[in-house]
């Protein structure tokens, strides 16, 4: 890749953050009194137009509007990908390892409940193309042991094969800490691999964080609503963090929530922010994660600048999801904004 392609790529990329939903945008958005009013302002902006030409804001369903832009984020990501012809790297592969551990997810919660039937009403076409899994046939397991079985020969076999070997035990919490496991070791080796050292040095270091961010929240999300014992926040703990083991160990053995909070403060400043700028947990830790993404974005690596915009866009999903969840429980435009990482 000569180094006009990879100025060309970055600032391509950068022109689409460009283009992205802005603070003003977001404050606008919140004010919106339903999901019409929401689909009528995004079809005037630029990010938006065209994928909403054509169709009518009056009758847009809410989900039918938030998968649209998933969709879209999708497209963009295979654009990007496929513009630099990377699809033959697996770092570039990364998003669609992240949907099929999601629809995956997704198959195991409906086997588990029993509603297998509304799995593949449900499932995103666009991931048909880009994915070697057969998901019409997988929606015909009735357990999980035949979901192991279908999944011989892929990628998946090991952490199925570890799902099964938890017998009565795998519960939908376990089924994801061992799958998100295996997307994160995938990620991390990938980038190891695929990347030069100091791009992978970059992008490295933003996933462990954004681990330590999910750990941190996770813990004290068990702890302050629902009392949970350290044994069980290890248990729920995603691995290859930058704050390390020891620190975590230590995070789990504290007493309260509280004192949980103090710890953070000491053990990793960056992240006490979470629990100091007032907001909800969740909005707060987007938010750190869109601050590192900022920050990547504004690199000379390409890699990172790629991930970084994968990053932002799906922050700017959920916001636009929060905002519509937010119209439908008849917030106010003040809790909205409260929902939303900008």
């Amino acid at each position: 890749m000569t180094k006009a392609s990879v100025n060309a790529t970055i600032t391509k990329i950068r022109a689409l953050h460009g283009r992205m939903l802005t603070a003003q945008d977001y404050k606008i958005l919140a004010g919106k009194k339903s999901v019409s009013e929401v689909a009528e302002y995004l079809r005037t902006h630029e990010r938006f137009s065209h994928l909403l030409a054509g169709i009518d804001a009056n009758t847009i369903h809410r989900g039918y509007l938030e998968e649209l832009i998933r969709k879209s984020n999708f497209e963009l990501y295979v654009k990007l990908r496929d513009f630099q012809h990377l699809k033959h790297d697996e770092f570039y592969n990364c998003v669609c390892l992240k949907y099929e551990t999601q629809q995956l997810l997704s198959l195991i919660a409906s086997i588990l409940s029993g509603t297998r039937e509304q799995f593949i009403v449900s499932f995103p076409a666009y991931l048909i193309r880009q994915t070697k899994l057969d998901f019409q046939e997988l929606s015909k397991c009735q357990s999980l042991h035949e979901l192991s079985k279908a999944l011989e020969g892929t990628r998946y076999e090991k952490p199925m094969g570890q799902i099964v070997g938890l017998s009565d035990k795998a519960d939908y919490l376990s089924c994801e800490i061992i799958l998100r496991t295996h997307y994160f070791r995938n990620l991390l080796q990938s980038i190891k691999n695929d990347l030069p050292k100091a791009d992978a040095a970059l992008i490295s270091k933003a996933v462990r964080s954004e681990l330590d961010v999910r750990n941190v929240v996770n813990a004290y999300r068990m702890k302050a609503y629902f009392g949970a014992p350290s044994e069980l926040m290890k248990q729920s703990r995603l691995p290859f963090s930058k704050m390390g083991k020891e620190k975590m160990e230590k995070l789990y053995e504290c007493r309260s929530a509280e004192e949980m909070i103090e710890y953070v403060r000491q053990a990793s400043p960056g992240i006490s922010a979470l629990f100091e700028s007032g907001d909800f947990i969740e909005t707060a830790m987007a938010r750190l994660n869109l601050k590192a993404a900022k920050k990547l974005l504004r690199t000379q690596s390409m890699p990172a600048v790629y991930y970084a915009i994968l990053q932002l866009c799906d922050i700017e999903a959920d916001n636009i999801t929060h905002i519509i969840e937010g119209i439908r429980y008849e917030l106010s435009d003040e809790k909205i904004e409260e929902l939303i990482a900008y």
